[in-house]
C-alpha cells in the first residue's frame, strides 16, 4: 500500500475519532491503527502527534470542544437547579451516545494549557451556575466529581453490557439524575 501525501492533522483526528467512536474505548485507539486507516506508516504520524500520549491529548482536546458545545447549548436559557440539570443530562447523554469520547474527556492535563482551556471551556457551565447557587469552590470540586462519576461509571456499565437486569438501563437516568440533584446544597434564601 502507497503511503498517502499530504496527511493533515485534521484527518489524524477525525481517522482517530472514527477509531474510537467503534470501539468506544480510549485504549483501543492506537497509533498503528490510525496510520492504517489513513494508508500511512505508524512513523508519519509523528509529523502530527507524538506517539499514544499525543493521540490521546487530540482526541481529549477534541472530544472537550463537542462537550463544551453540547453543554453550553443545554444551559442556554436556564438558570440555577434547571441549568444544573440540562446541563448533567446533555453530559450523561454524551456519554452514553458517545462512551469513547466522554472517557476521552477525563484527561488529566498537568501543565498542558491547550487541555487546561478546554477543561475549563466544557466545565466553565456547570461551574458558574453552581457559583450562582451559592457552592463555594470546595462544594463545587466535590460536587463535579460526583457528577463525573455517575456520568462516566453509568455509560461504562451501559457500553460494557454489565446492567442486563430489567427494565433497561435506558429508564434509570431520569432516577440518576434525581439523585444527583438531591445532592445539590441549596442555598438558604434570606428571610423577608
Amino acid at each position: 500500500m502507497a503511503a498517502r501525501r499530504g496527511v493533515t492533522v485534521e484527518q489524524v483526528a477525525e481517522a482517530a475519532l472514527d477509531l474510537l467512536d467503534e470501539a468506544g474505548r480510549v485504549d483501543a485507539v492506537r497509533p498503528a491503527a490510525v496510520a492504517d486507516r489513513l494508508g500511512i506508516r505508524s512513523q508519519s504520524l509523528y509529523a502530527h502527534v507524538d506517539g499514544a500520549d499525543g493521540l490521546r491529548r487530540l482526541l481529549a482536546l477534541r472530544c472537550l470542544d463537542q462537550l463544551a458545545d453540547l453543554v453550553t447549548t443545554a444551559a442556554v436559557g436556564r438558570s440555577g437547579p434547571y441549568a444544573v440539570e440540562a446541563i448533567v443530562r446533555a453530559q450523561l447523554d454524551f456519554a452514553l451516545g458517545h462512551p469513547g469520547r466522554s472517557e476521552a474527556t477525563v484527561h488529566p492535563p498537568g501543565d498542558d494549557a491547550d487541555l487546561r482551556a478546554a477543561i475549563d471551556r466544557a466545565g466553565g457551565p456547570l461551574q458558574t451556575v453552581l457559583a450562582s447557587l451559592g457552592l463555594d469552590a470546595d462544594q463545587r470540586v466535590h460536587w463535579v466529581r460526583l457528577q463525573l462519576a455517575l456520568t462516566t461509571g453509568f455509560a461504562a456499565l451501559v457500553r460494557d453490557g454489565r446492567l442486563t437486569l430489567s427494565p433497561r438501563p435506558s429508564t434509570s437516568v431520569d432516577h440518576l439524575v434525581g439523585a444527583l440533584m438531591d445532592q445539590l446544597p441549596v442555598a438558604e434564601e434570606a428571610p423577608a
